[in-house]
C-alpha cells in the first residue's frame, strides 16, 4: 500500500471515530418536532441534540419555527425520527430563554434558536458535540436533515464555507438541493463532525444553493445560563398569558433575551413622568394628561442618538400620491418640455416623494423626547464622474452632507429639514456614502461634526426611493457591494439601521435597503405607495415595547387619546372624576411580557392648575389636537374602526411587500453574483 493510500485510510478512520461524526451505523442525529397526538409538521423544522451539562442533553432548533401558543396549550412537544415517526425524546420546558426569529424586529441569525429541556436522554438518536475552534473560509461542511421522500431517517448534503462573520456563516452546496423543512438542521465541520451552526435560510442559485447559517456560539452562550439551574421553565410561562414580570432594578441592563435573568424572559421598566403620585389637579375637558417612559429588556432608560438619512436624488421630485403639504390638492405629474434635461415634473413640489420623506422625519422628530434623544440629519445623492449636470455647474455635488449635527434642539432639526425641502432634488443615489457619513457622525469618527456621548444607542432611519447607482455608475453589483460594506462598518460601530424602501423602483431592487437593516439588527419596512410613508413610520420603535394601555380604574374609562413614541415615550388623556382617581397603566413587550403601574391622583375643581413640564408640553398639545379632531367627528366609532382597518391593511401589505422584497433580493444576489465581503 503506497503512503498516499495509507494516509487516506488513516484519515478516513479518524473521521469515523470523531465524536458526533455520523459514521455509518450511528443513530440518526436529527428529529422533527411534533405536538403530542399530531403528525410531524415540516414547517416546524428540525432539532438536533447537544450536551447541556452533567447528565443532561438538550434539543436545539430555531426560534422562527416556534408556535408558543400551541406549545402552551399542549404543555409538551415530542421529537420524532423522519422515516418511522418513532419518538426519540420529549420536552415540557425550555432549558434556556428562547431567542428571537432572525426576521423579527431586532432579530439576528445568531440569536434565532430554541433550546428544549428533555424529559429523558434521547433514545435511538445521536448526541452531537459542538465545535470549539474557529471556522475558516473554504472549510468543508455537512448539513444533516430529513429527506422529503420519507424513506430514510436522515440525509447529508455537503458544501464549502464561503464567508464567516460573528453573526452568520455562508455556505455554498456542491449541488442544488431543496432543503425545505430543514430549518434548524445541524451544520458540521467535515473533518471532525462537530456542530458549527444551525441552518436558518436557503437562497436558490442557478448552479448551487447558498445557505445562511447561525453560528453555534449563540446556543452555547445560552446553555451556559440555564433556567432554574437546568430545570427549565414550562412553555406556558413564555406566552402573553404569563404573570407580569418584575420591574428591572435601577441601573441594570440586558441587551439580549438570552442574557436576561432566569426569572423573566423580558424585563420592562415603566416610569410615570407626570403627574406625581398623589398630585391634586384640575379637571380637563379632554381628560387628565398622563405621560412617562417605558423600555423592555433594560433596567435603565436608554438614551438615543438618531440620524435621519434622507435620499435627495433626482427621482424624489416625483409625485408621492398624497397631499403632503395639506393644501387640499394632490399634485400630479406632468411631462417636461421636449428636449428638457429633466423628466417628469409635478404640479406641486410640496407633494413630492422628498416632501413625504421630510414629513415622516418631522413626525418622528416631534415624538422624540429631547431629554433622552439627540437627532442629526444627513442627505445623500451625488453625481457620476463628469456628469452633464456637473459640467453645467462647474462642480460635482457631494455624495452625502451633514445638514445638522446631533442636537437636542428640535428647532434646529426642523430648520434643516425645511432647508432640504426648499432645494430641488437632483443627482444619482449613493447609498453607501449616506450610510458611512451617518455612521461617522453617530460614532464620532474622523471628520464628525458631533461629539459622541457614552452609553447612547445609535440609530439610523434611512429613507430611499431607489436602488444604489453610485459610486460605480453602470455597475449595479459593485454599488450594492459598496452598500453592504458600509452596513458592515455601521454594524461594527454598533449602529442599528431601520430602512424604508419607498415606491415601486425601490421594491423592485430592495437588496441594499433590506440587507443594511438585517445586517445591523434593524427593521426593513417596504412602502409600496409613498403616500403611506407617514403611516408606516408610526410603527417605528427603538424598544421592544408592543403597547401601553392607560385606564382609570375608578371610572372604568380607557384613555381617549394615547401615543407611544419610537424612543419609548408614552402619553395619554384619560377621563377623570372629582375626587380620588386610581390610574392603571400596563405595558406589554413584543414577547407578551407585561408590567403594571398604578397611580393615585386627586381631581379638585378649585385646584390651581399644575403646569406641565416644558419638555412634555408638545406631547400634550399633540394629544389635545387629536382630541379636538375626534370631537368634530359625528361618527367617531365608525371612523376609528375605519382607521384601524386601514392600519391592519397596511400591516398586511407591508408583510407582503417584505416577503416579495426578500424574494427579489435573492434574485438580485443570483443576477449580480454577489458574495459577502468583509469591510475594509
Amino acid at each position: 500500500m503506497s503512503w498516499i493510500w495509507r494516509r487516506a485510510w488513516i484519515c478516513a478512520l479518524a473521521l469515523l471515530a470523531a465524536p458526533g461524526s455520523l459514521a455509518a451505523g450511528d443513530p440518526p442525529a436529527v428529529a422533527r418536532p411534533a405536538l403530542p397526538g399530531a403528525p410531524a409538521d415540516p414547517a416546524r423544522g428540525l432539532v438536533f441534540f447537544l450536551p447541556a451539562g452533567p447528565g443532561r442533553v438538550a434539543a436545539v432548533g430555531t426560534a422562527h419555527s416556534l408556535d408558543l401558543d400551541a406549545l402552551a396549550r399542549t404543555g409538551a412537544i415530542e421529537f420524532r425520527l423522519g422515516r418511522s415517526g418513532r419518538r426519540v425524546a420529549s420536552s415540557r420546558a425550555f432549558l434556556a430563554l428562547p431567542g428571537r426569529p432572525f426576521d423579527a424586529p431586532g432579530g439576528s441569525l445568531r440569536g434565532d434558536f430554541a433550546i428544549y429541556a428533555l424529559d429523558a436522554p434521547p433514545g435511538d438518536a445521536q448526541t452531537l458535540a459542538p465545535a470549539r475552534s474557529n471556522l475558516a473560509r473554504g472549510a468543508r461542511v455537512r448539513v444533516v436533515g430529513v429527506p422529503a421522500d420519507g424513506v430514510r431517517d436522515e440525509q447529508v448534503v455537503t458544501g464549502n464555507v464561503v464567508s464567516v462573520a460573528p453573526d452568520r456563516i455562508e455556505v455554498k452546496l456542491d449541488a442544488p438541493r431543496d432543503l425545505s423543512g430543514w430549518g434548524g438542521a445541524p451544520v458540521l465541520i467535515g473533518r471532525t463532525g462537530r456542530v458549527v451552526g444551525l441552518l436558518q435560510a436557503q437562497w436558490p442559485g442557478a448552479s448551487r444553493s447558498r445557505l445562511e447559517v447561525a453560528p453555534i456560539t449563540g446556543v452555547l452562550e445560552a446553555l451556559a445560563q440555564p433556567i432554574a439551574g437546568g430545570a427549565g421553565r414550562p412553555f406556558a410561562r413564555f406566552v402573553s398569558a404569563s404573570p407580569p414580570a418584575a420591574p428591572a432594578p435601577s441601573g441594570q441592563r440586558s441587551r439580549s433575551p438570552q442574557r436576561a435573568p432566569p426569572e423573566a424572559p423580558t424585563r420592562i421598566q415603566l416610569d410615570v413622568d407626570y403627574p406625581d403620585p398623589g398630585a391634586r389637579v384640575r379637571p380637563a375637558v379632554c381628560g387628565l394628561f398622563v405621560a412617562g417612559h417605558v423600555r423592555a429588556d433594560a433596567g435603565a432608560l436608554p438614551r438615543f442618538d438618531v440620524a435621519f438619512v434622507i435620499d435627495t436624488s433626482g427621482s424624489t421630485q416625483e409625485a408621492s400620491g398624497a397631499d403632503v403639504d395639506g393644501d387640499g390638492r394632490v399634485a400630479k405629474a406632468r411631462r417636461a418640455a421636449i428636449g428638457s434635461l429633466f423628466g417628469e415634473r409635478i404640479t406641486d413640489a410640496g407633494d413630492s416623494i422628498l416632501a413625504a420623506e421630510i414629513a415622516a422625519a418631522r413626525q418622528l422628530l416631534r415624538s422624540f423626547d429631547p431629554r433622552r434623544t439627540r437627532v442629526a440629519v444627513v442627505t445623500f445623492a451625488g453625481d457620476p464622474p463628469q456628469a452633464t449636470a456637473s459640467l453645467l455647474r462647474g462642480r460635482s455635488r457631494p455624495a452625502a452632507v451633514v445638514r445638522q449635527p446631533l442636537t437636542t434642539d428640535t428647532s434646529r432639526v426642523e430648520d434643516a429639514l425645511r432647508a432640504i425641502l426648499d432645494e430641488a432634488p437632483a443627482g444619482a443615489t449613493d447609498m453607501a456614502a449616506g450610510l458611512d457619513l451617518a455612521t461617522t457622525e453617530l460614532s464620532g469618527g474622523p471628520g464628525a461634526l458631533s461629539e459622541p456621548e457614552p452609553d447612547r444607542e445609535r440609530i439610523v432611519l434611512f429613507f430611499t426611493d431607489g436602488r444604489p447607482t453610485l459610486p460605480h455608475p453602470g455597475f449595479e453589483a459593485d454599488n450594492v457591494r459598496a452598500v453592504l460594506r458600509a452596513a458592515e462598518r455601521s454594524r461594527r460601530g454598533e449602529v442599528r439601521i431601520h430602512s424604508f424602501a419607498i415606491g415601486p423602483e425601490a421594491l423592485d431592487a430592495p437588496i441594499a435597503a433590506l440587507e443594511m437593516a438585517q445586517r445591523t439588527g434593524g427593521f426593513f419596512t417596504p412602502v409600496r405607495h409613498p403616500s403611506d410613508l407617514q403611516n408606516a413610520v408610526e410603527e417605528v420603535s427603538f424598544t421592544r415595547v408592543r403597547a401601553v394601555d392607560l385606564r382609570n380604574a375608578t371610572t372604568g374609562d380607557q384613555a381617549r387619546a394615547l401615543r407611544v413614541t419610537a424612543d419609548g415615550g408614552w402619553s395619554g388623556l384619560v377621563p377623570a372624576t372629582p375626587g380620588l382617581n386610581r390610574l392603571d397603566i400596563v405595558a406589554r413587550s413584543d414577547d407578551g411580557t407585561r408590567v403594571r403601574r398604578q397611580l393615585a391622583v386627586f381631581v379638585e375643581p378649585s385646584q390651581v392648575e399644575t403646569p406641565v413640564p416644558p419638555d412634555l408640553a408638545p406631547r400634550r398639545n399633540r394629544l389635545l389636537e387629536d382630541c379636538l379632531r375626534d370631537s368634530k367627528l359625528s361618527r367617531k366609532k365608525l371612523e376609528l374602526r375605519h382607521a384601524e382597518a386601514i392600519r391592519r391593511d397596511l400591516e398586511v401589505e407591508i408583510e407582503r411587500e417584505r416577503s416579495k422584497a426578500s424574494q427579489r433580493a435573492a434574485e438580485q444576489r443570483r443576477e449580480l453574483q454577489l458574495k459577502v465581503e468583509e469591510a475594509p
